[in-house]
């Protein structure tokens, strides 16, 4: 019904983020350009709040997904409840965040939740938090991103790999773990009388 109700396709590739630089979908767009063909038709979800206007720090992705020829092949639901993103995650054959920085990552972290496969950029956060749940890329390469892409929409045993590791690695992850580990971090360290 989400789906649906977005307007989305059977299954596709998902970004969910925000549009600054750091985020990379300018080369998102690049790398599945470059894919072409051999995604066998299988189209982008950009989700996220548009920006109001193009601007250096956060370029709008139309004009790209324009001069690139993909206006049709990429989606652009916009804004995502937090109620509809389980869904959302869900019908996605891999989520796509090649962020340069982060300081966690949470849309990784749902994603392999879901049972999604990811695909981050190294040299952030992202790598440990996806685990073994997600391809890794250089950040800014687009080649090897495109490849990425490819492999995990053709190759259904890599695919499965990731799904299954990503749940397993996600269940180290809990809100209830995060409160304990933060209230024993900010507890003085106890000296001992000696």
């Amino acid at each position: 019904s989400v789906r649906r109700r977005l307007g989305l396709p059977e299954a596709y590739l998902l970004y969910l983020g925000g549009f600054d630089l750091r985020k990379n979908v300018p080369q998102l767009l690049e790398a599945y350009a470059l894919a072409g063909d051999r995604l066998h038709g299988l189209p982008l979800v950009i989700a996220g709040r548009l920006p109001n206007r193009d601007t250096p720090f956060a370029p709008d992705p139309r004009p790209i997904i324009t001069r690139l020829g993909l206006k049709g092949r990429v989606h652009l639901p916009g804004w995502v409840a937090e109620a509809d993103k389980p869904a959302l995650y869900s019908g996605a054959v891999a989520f796509c965040f090649p962020s340069t920085y982060e300081g966690f990552g949470l849309p990784v972290l749902e994603a392999i939740s879901c049972g999604t496969p990811a695909i981050v950029a190294s040299g952030s956060s992202l790598e440990e938090v996806a685990g073994p749940g997600a391809l890794v890329v250089p950040p800014g390469d687009v080649r090897a991103l495109a490849e990425a892409l490819i492999r995990v929409t053709t190759d259904n045993e890599l695919r499965d790999t990731l799904c299954s590791a990503g749940l397993e690695h996600s269940r180290r992850f809990s809100w209830q773990r995060t409160a304990a580990q933060t209230l024993a971090a900010a507890q003085p360290a106890r000296m001992s009388d000696g």
